[in-house]
């Protein structure tokens, strides 16, 4: 008897399971979605920026430096950046098409100074599913007869995360080209970022550079939210900046 309550009540149970698999996997996939969400929200706020906290002496620095190199270098005065209502228009409705981000590019060249001819420019476009941790790079001359600019555009990004990433990586040639460097690479990257400011494309990079949700449906019926930002500099450190020398 005892054993046939053993086998009876295995027997049950096992049926339960089957019958309420896909409840049972939707329960656990969910509670896994949730503890990652939970880890991302903990790291952003236990590490900071992009697993970097820059300091307010640090960015005093590098505000310096960034003005004593290009003042130095003879590199022309900047304006506030603008785009016409008709190219933004075209950029937020066609979802970031070859033919405008082009504009766009040549645009932000022009109010840097810099010569299409010296850079070739590529576009990746990305599911919200796919992402490589960059948002764009950029690459010096070396062997080759042009320095590169490549951007990764989501489906999901905004306007302002677009400009704000083309303005960063045409930055990178504006000072490397000119042999304006420091030491470290996360040094060069936060350099780049408040030469972005000091040119004119701050008022950008507030709104897109700020945290984001990307949502990825990692099943068919669930939806992953993931913490998603760009930029080595945050919305806070932007605002500093601004505030302190060009009165935002």
């Amino acid at each position: 008897m005892k054993y046939f309550i053993i086998v009876s009540v295995s027997v049950i149970i096992i049926y339960l399971i089957y019958d309420f698999r896909y409840y049972l996997k939707y329960f656990f996939s969910l509670l896994s979605v949730t503890n990652k969400n939970n880890r991302s929200i903990n790291n952003l706020k236990k590490q900071g920026l992009n697993k970097r906290k820059v300091s307010n002496e640090d960015i005093n620095k590098y505000i310096e430096f960034a003005k004593e190199k290009l003042i130095e270098k003879s590199i022309g005065s900047f304006g506030e950046f603008k785009v016409d209502q008709e190219l933004e228009r075209h950029l937020k409705y066609s979802r970031f098409s070859e033919k405008y981000l082009e504009e766009l590019f040549c645009k932000i060249l022009n109010h840097l100074n810099i010569k299409r001819e010296e850079l070739d420019f590529e576009i990746e476009y990305l599911s919200s599913k796919k992402s490589y941790g960059y948002a764009g790079m950029y690459y010096e001359k070396g062997n080759k007869p042009k320095a590169k600019v490549y951007i990764c555009v989501r489906n999901d990004m905004i306007y302002e995360t677009v400009i704000s990433t083309l303005a960063h990586e045409c930055c990178h040639h504006l000072l490397l080209s000119n042999d304006i460097r420091l030491k470290e690479r996360v040094e060069n990257e936060c350099l780049t970022d408040i030469t972005a400011i000091l040119t004119g494309f701050g008022k950008f990079m507030v709104k897109g550079y700020e945290i984001s949700n990307r949502v990825i449906y990692a099943e068919e019926f669930l939806r992953l939210v993931d913490k998603d930002r760009v930029g080595y500099l945050s919305s806070k450190d932007i605002k500093y900046t601004m505030k302190k020398y060009i009165k935002y």
